[in-house]
């Protein structure tokens, strides 16, 4: 997809794509989540996706909807994947977008927070030091 800028054609940030491509891959229900994000933004806009994905991350994983938890943990693996192989960029967009939007201790929904994949529950922990 391109996009012009200044008179001249740019690729769409790589990280957006690696977001958003992750999030379509992992099912229909995110695939969703990042259609609706780009109708509503004209683009992907990965630290705002990102916290999209956290609340429904959240509603997912405590959810009534048999097998939601399921999808919600595959789509957090393969997140999780993304800030493994990504650069500097990836983790900061990662740990701002949906880290960052997860429910803190004491409100609600946190107890998700305790079925993070371990790269992302240490840099959450990490965050909350700081």
């Amino acid at each position: 997809m391109l996009r012009r800028r200044a008179g001249r054609h740019t690729q769409l940030p790589r990280t957006a794509l690696a977001v958003a491509r992750a999030l379509v891959d992992a099912g229909p229900p995110t695939a969703e989540l990042v259609r609706e994000h780009a109708e509503q933004f004209d683009e992907v806009l990965p630290t705002v996706l990102l916290g999209d994905l956290a609340r429904w991350y959240v509603a997912a994983s405590v959810g009534p909807v048999a097998g939601s938890r399921a999808v919600a943990d595959r789509v957090v693996v393969a997140l999780a994947e993304e800030f493994r192989r990504g650069d500097d960029v990836m983790r900061a967009v990662v740990a701002t977008g949906f880290l960052d939007a997860l429910p803190g201790p004491g409100e609600m929904g946190h107890e998700v927070v305790a079925r993070l994949p371990r790269r992302l529950g240490r840099e959450l922990a990490a965050m909350q030091d700081a």
